[in-house]
């Protein structure tokens, strides 16, 4: 492992004044004892059946949403657990799990989770700058009462709310890994420590082996067993989840929105995979850029719960562009689910 020299202690300090620990007592206890009510609920159900809900977006036109947002984390619900267990056997030192990203993302829900389930230490290091690729300004108060700090503090993570991701990556780096003797710049991970992959997407491709076999047991019995070439619009951040998709139904089109940076190995699987379509700069998928993220959410809102900024990006082409019959993979929400079909 490579990384920075922040391992003396000004730079330490200079990381921890830019971040903040989050107690219990900076959230709304009314949404956290909702949280704790649907986990002690629905806890232990990681790989349920894919609820998929039709939106009638015109008389030409139904969209079949496939709804994750009833999953604790998100579509990485079905596959977190599985993943660190099977890390956790080969390392069966490690005490705690850590994942450093962005407050709105649920990498770091999906990392939490699995390390309650799996009764092992859970530390998250988290910037307050979004997730996306068009900055949206949040209050602290908004920040700390999201659904996704919420849940991490119902998942007893302990969390770091750092003002910019450099801050929260190097002070995760600070606290869980150690420069190897007589090797200058070369880290190692201090014992009893585990950092978990961007997105829980690992080089090897576990991630993607054990999310695909998921999603294609979860789609058993819905009416995806009837689509021989079904088609998804998605956006995509390290494209774990799309990577799976695709494993999932090989004869599949995937439609992906790229946010946040894009990674060349990400770049290189869109283009060597065949049935993916990039919507970033595409001029067969041109759309209105002046379409703010507000103007989205609110005409998105009309038919279905998703993750505001991110997720539901992927509206404005489905609207435009989408088929009858096609379906939008919704990985998250901003709000709990208000109805458990499970």
């Amino acid at each position: 492992m490579k990384t920075k020299d922040i391992k003396n202690t000004n730079d330490i300090n200079e990381n921890l004044e830019t971040c903040e620990i989050i107690h219990k007592k900076n959230i709304n206890i009314e949404y956290l004892n909702f949280f704790n009510k649907y986990l002690n609920l629905y806890g232990n159900n990681i790989n349920p059946k894919l609820y998929i809900s039709p939106i009638n977006i015109s008389n030409e036109k139904i969209i079949n949403v496939v709804q994750e947002s009833i999953l604790i984390s998100g579509s990485k619900t079905r596959v977190a657990y599985l993943l660190l267990k099977r890390i956790l056997e080969k390392n069966p030192e490690i005490k705690t799990f850590t994942y450093c990203g962005t407050y709105n993302g649920f990498g770091a829900v999906a990392t939490a989770y699995a390390s309650y389930l799996l009764n092992k230490n859970c530390e998250v290091f988290l910037s307050r700058v979004p997730m996306s690729s068009k900055y949206v300004s949040k209050t602290n108060e908004e920040i700390l009462n999201c659904r996704q700090i919420i849940s991490l503090i119902g998942l007893n993570a302990k969390v770091h709310l750092c003002n910019d991701y450099r801050s929260a990556r190097d002070l995760q780096y600070s606290l869980s890994t150690k420069e190897i003797p007589g090797k200058k710049d070369e880290w190692e991970l201090i014992n009893g420590y585990y950092n978990v992959d961007l997105g829980l997407l690992d080089k090897k491709g576990i991630m993607v082996n054990i999310l695909s076999n998921q999603i294609k047991k979860a789609s058993k019995k819905t009416i995806l067993e009837n689509y021989k070439n079904p088609s998804f619009w998605l956006v995509a951040g390290t494209a774990g989840i799309a990577r799976s998709i695709k494993k999932a139904f090989p004869d599949a089109t995937l439609y992906l929105l790229f946010v946040g940076k894009y990674e060349p190995d990400t770049i290189l699987w869109t283009r060597q995979t065949k049935g993916i379509i990039v919507l970033n700069g595409n001029p067969d998928y041109p759309i209105n850029k002046d379409i703010s993220n507000e103007n989205i959410k609110s005409n998105r809102e009309l038919y279905y719960n998703s993750t505001s900024g991110y997720d539901d990006r992927i509206w404005k082409y489905v609207k435009k562009f989408a088929k009858n019959g096609d379906f939008i993979w919704n990985v998250a929400a901003d709000n709990f689910p208000n109805l458990i079909p499970f």
